[in-house]
């Protein structure tokens, strides 16, 4: 009797069993280095964070090319691969004065040829101009300023690279899982790049707060 009464709470306990063992999971991207800047803080905080824990959740840290076929492809594939719940890019913005962290994506990007700027285009023709991160900016900004770090929301991420990666991962969330959340961190350079730079602690701070604040 004993017995039988073991194996049914075991059972009863699989499920359960089954929940804690599918671990949650965060892609955060960085940039690898582009035009004149030789160093590039996301592609560190990228980097230093790949394999984490951050509460729960484990980090998966990718550094993404600065071309823009290449960069979804890769963003992609590490969709299929790691299903993750939380997907956060992050990248340089050269003139920040703070952690910027962004609401908004746009369905612009920029076209260069031989690295020269040659207009702009649509991103997704059927898709729509102005997508928003479903992540808690306010709340991400108001607990990264309680860490002492600078930080503000930003309502424009540009129209390159960073805006590209934000846009088509909120447009995939937007389609396929609406139960991912997605979103983008700007930093300012580092304090050996400009006067008004920041440390890598607190950019790392700042994205292992964002990832606190979006987890289930």
């Amino acid at each position: 009797m004993k017995r039988i009464i073991v194996a049914f709470i075991i059972i009863l306990l699989l499920p359960s069993m089954k929940a804690q063992e599918k671990k949650e999971i965060a892609i955060v991207t960085g940039f690898e280095p582009f035009a004149n800047y030789d160093i590039n803080p996301s592609e560190m905080v990228a980097m230093q964070l790949n394999g984490s824990y951050i509460g729960n959740v484990f980090v998966v840290g990718v550094v993404l090319p600065v071309d823009y076929e290449k960069a979804e492809e890769i963003l992609h594939n590490l969709i299929r691969k790691y299903e993750p719940s939380i997907i956060l890019c992050t990248g340089l913005e050269y003139n920040a004065r703070k952690i910027n962290v962004e609401r908004i994506a746009i369905n612009l990007k920029s076209i260069y040829v031989d690295e020269k700027w040659n207009g702009i285009e649509i991103i997704n023709g059927s898709a729509p101009f102005i997508l928003f991160s479903n992540l808690p900016v306010g709340k991400i900004v108001n607990e990264i300023k309680s860490n002492d770090i600078k930080a503000r929301q930003s309502f424009f991420a540009g129209t390159y690279l960073c805006n590209y990666v934000f846009f088509i991962m909120l447009n995939y969330a937007l389609h396929r899982n609406e139960d991912v959340k997605v979103g983008f961190i700007h930093f300012p350079p580092l304090k050996q790049q400009a006067e008004y730079g920041m440390d890598i602690e607190e950019m790392m701070k700042a994205v292992e707060i964002a990832i606190e604040c979006s987890s289930v």
